[in-house]
């Protein structure tokens, strides 16, 4: 006779052993998606950031890589105070005479420096400056795709008009790997270990910055979007186009 009992308790082990089996699949396609997710913001990172970041902004990427130990960490939103109004109007109070970047950063001493010495960055300023417009909800979007690479903001304003004189010229002249920054500094750009140029923005057109997560503002005492120099229309004669 058939022993039922047997059956059936070799179909209990059975379908534990396949319910543990799932259970192990389950959990080993969350960390492989967990992982990926985490390679995918770290090349997010460093491909946006991680070559252009001075010596001293390289403590940023240390900074992001501890946060991703972080079994919990997802580089998206936290709550933090960039709707006030003070921020709005230290933002946008101005908005239809200026051109507005923020640059993000861990690091006070990076803020402290950057308003003092002007903003450095290698060859393409938009890889770490990102162009903002007076739109709360285009703000929003930006700053939580940017927050997780620091709390303090450099606030950059170039004066449109000088700005857009700057573009048109440099359209006329085809210089199309030229970026009207890199015509607005005064310092003769340095290369770096790589061969890659170091171009200093003057630090007049640094408003300041400011602290998302405690609402601090830092107003800069030298800001003049309107600044202007002689070396500006020197760069432009200067300019070696292909």
């Amino acid at each position: 006779m058939i022993n039922f009992l047997n059956i059936a308790s070799y179909d209990i082990r059975v379908s534990f052993e396949f319910l543990v089996i799932l259970v192990l699949f389950i959990y080993i396609t969350y960390l492989h998606l967990q992982l990926s997710k985490k390679n995918f913001i770290i090349k997010n990172y460093i491909d946006k950031f991680g070559k252009d970041e001075n010596n001293i902004d390289k403590n940023d990427v240390i900074s992001f890589l501890e946060n991703l130990k972080n079994p919990d960490y997802k580089g998206i939103v936290t709550k933090d105070k960039l709707l006030d109004h003070k921020f709005s109007k230290f933002l946008f109070e101005n908005d239809d005479k200026v051109k507005l970047f923020l640059h993000y950063t861990a690091k006070l001493n990076v803020a402290k420096n950057i308003l003092t010495e002007g903003f450095k960055f290698l060859n393409s300023f938009y890889k770490t400056a990102e162009y903002i417009y007076n739109d709360e909800l285009y703000l929003v979007h930006r700053h939580h795709e940017h927050k997780q690479f620091g709390k303090y903001v450099i606030v950059i304003c170039i004066s449109k008009q000088m700005y857009d004189h700057y573009s048109e010229v440099l359209n006329k002249l085809r210089a199309k790997n030229i970026a009207v920054e890199q015509i607005l500094t005064e310092q003769t750009p340095v290369k770096d270990d790589e061969g890659d140029e170091t171009y200093i923005l003057p630090k007049q057109f640094i408003k300041g910055y400011f602290n998302y997560l405690d609402g601090t503002i830092v107003e800069n005492p030298n800001y003049d979007c309107n600044y202007h120099s002689d070396i500006f229309e020197e760069n432009l004669k200067n300019l070696k186009i292909d």
